[in-house]
């Protein structure tokens, strides 16, 4: 866990448009006493107005959706997906929802946040080879981890125009784990997520030891 010192509070108003990248995955929290919470996704943002999130289904998030009205007191919390990977944080409330075309609503901008680090792990800068999949008698999808740490990493593949994010939370890698030269597979969740032309960039991290393969 960090230690409050690595804690810093934030005013600048331009902050969160800078770091955060359209599509990338949102953590929030109803600020209530039983603070239930899902997951969604960055649609857009108006800088010092507004966020656009997505309203989740009720296959993925229950009914937490319905506590989503006017003027609902939210935490939001995500990562600096364009710099550093940090997390960020902020008190936010619903200022409205629309449900066509598509379920979205619109969250207040943050006046201040809190960012802290999300890996304490040393981070080690790679190219290994990798395999993604949701089954093992499942589509293998290639690619490569470029960066590596005890707790995750960052997995990068060439996918196709239509393809706009990854749509599951937790999937398994296999690779060969540099430190052993022994081929390993790990189940890991989706943290982040974003598209640069035809390659998706996936920040995962590790829920599972390393199983060796074979």
């Amino acid at each position: 866990m960090p230690s409050p010192e690595s804690i810093n509070k934030i005013r600048d108003i331009n902050f969160f448009a800078q770091n955060a990248a359209i599509g990338q995955f949102i953590s929030v929290e109803i600020a209530n006493s039983n603070r239930e919470s899902f997951k969604t996704h960055l649609v857009g943002c108006k800088t010092g107005s507004y966020l656009i999130l997505e309203i989740p289904s009720l296959l993925d998030a229950g009914n937490v959706k319905d506590l989503l009205v006017l003027d609902r007191k939210l935490i939001i919390r995500t990562i600096c997906e364009r710099t550093t990977g940090d997390c960020m944080g902020f008190y936010s409330t619903v200022q409205g929802i629309l449900k066509v075309p598509y379920p979205v609503f619109f969250a207040s901008y943050p006046e201040e946040l809190e960012t802290r680090e999300l890996r304490a792990e040393k981070r080690l800068v790679t190219s290994i080879p990798c395999v993604m999949f949701k089954q093992e008698n499942g589509d293998k999808m290639p690619g490569y981890i470029t960066d590596l740490s005890n707790g995750g990493c960052r997995f990068d593949l060439v996918v196709q125009e239509e393809v706009v994010k990854v749509k599951v939370n937790s999937i398994y890698l296999r690779y060969v784990d540099p430190a052993t030269n022994v081929e390993v597979t790990r189940l890991s969740e989706v943290c982040s997520q974003r598209k640069t032309g035809n390659v998706m960039s996936i920040g995962f991290s590790f829920t599972q030891e390393m199983q060796q393969t074979g």
